[in-house]
């Protein structure tokens, strides 16, 4: 048999940073997918074909094999994903890895591939786990191999659409609400890329090494990232646009008081602010370089604007109601 899984491609909104130490976030799917194709061998073979690696081992090694062992830099979660439902295959796979969009750009590739897999692995084994615990089994890959993470990326590319996102704790599980999907239209996004990108656990090193004399004024900021997030979602539940993006503009200076926006960052910003038709931008993601994000286009723009920007990667996106799906090709 085979079977195609896809998952969209992720933004942040608001909550970087603060949704780590358990504030909610505001993220949503984007129209650019990963797809993942899957053929059941008629041996133990396993076999991932993909534009950054290919690898293959099998079964026997999947299920009993030290997880070290079968590590391969490139195609972690890939693998993970094979060992949480290893114990339920009961055959070999061949499975090609196709992306719609680059993996060095801030679209979530790796949280997108994961959701494939695991939305791809519940079906061909039959598990029928819901969303949640397919967010939960995904959260722990993210933090095997990362250290830490909230999984705001994954449950985006799980869900589809806009969600807040409120990560879970000892007194409360996590939850995953969905906004109306008519905001959509009224929420055209615009994304700058910045040509670089620092990766998030440096990120969040850097930010702990300049904040590790003021640690009460940290989780301060935390909490008042929190709140904005927390009042930008009620301006999306009331239809007031405005107010949400002024929010959208305050948590921007947030992530700039916090310490991971930078001279090109901050040039970029500014001249995105100087275009009328963006009615709000910010950082999206960790900071310290990857995308910038406006809420509009770029149509009114002032000429020296318009070639200044003209310098950065332009990335065309749309909100996507869709989430992970997996069918049956055969």
């Amino acid at each position: 048999m085979n079977w195609l899984s896809r998952a969209p491609a992720n933004l942040m909104l608001l909550g970087e940073h603060s949704v780590v130490y358990g504030e909610p976030a505001l993220a949503c799917a984007v129209n650019q997918f990963i797809e993942i194709e899957w053929q059941a061998n008629d041996d133990d073979t396993v076999c991932i074909e993909s534009a950054l690696a290919n690898y293959e081992f099998t079964l026997e090694e999947l299920k009993h094999a030290a997880l070290e062992d079968l590590e391969h830099p490139k195609l972690r979660f890939v693998i993970q994903a094979l060992r949480v439902f290893a114990p339920f295959l009961q055959h070999g796979l061949h499975i090609h890895i196709r992306s719609g969009f680059s993996s060095t750009i801030g679209l979530g590739s790796s949280a997108a591939v994961l959701a494939a897999s695991l939305h791809g692995l519940n079906r061909i084994t039959q598990q029928k786990l819901d969303r949640l615990t397919l967010f939960d089994e995904g959260l722990r890959i993210i933090q095997n191999i990362q250290g830490r993470g909230s999984g705001t990326d994954l449950a985006a590319s799980l869900s589809g659409g806009l969600i807040l996102f409120q990560p879970g704790n000892s007194q409360h599980s996590t939850q995953i609400a969905e906004l109306n999907p008519e905001l959509a239209a009224k929420m055209p996004l615009s994304l700058i890329y910045s040509g670089y990108k620092t990766p998030t656990a440096e990120v969040l090193q850097r930010v702990s090494e300049k904040w590790k004399t003021q640690s009460d004024l940290q989780n301060q900021l935390y909490r008042v990232m929190g709140e904005v997030t927390r009042n930008a979602y009620e301006a999306l539940q009331q239809d007031d646009m405005p107010s949400f993006y002024q929010l959208l503009e305050a948590y921007q200076g947030l992530m700039e008081s916090l310490g991971v926006s930078d001279a090109t960052l901050s040039q970029i910003l500014y001249q995105m602010r100087d275009c009328s038709s963006i009615q709000a931008c910010k950082i999206s993601g960790s900071g310290l370089g990857d995308c910038l994000l406006g809420i509009g286009d770029f149509s009114d723009c002032p000429e020296k604007n318009r070639r200044f920007l003209e310098q950065y990667q332009h990335i065309e996106v749309e909100l996507t109601p869709h989430g992970a799906t997996t069918e049956t090709l055969n």
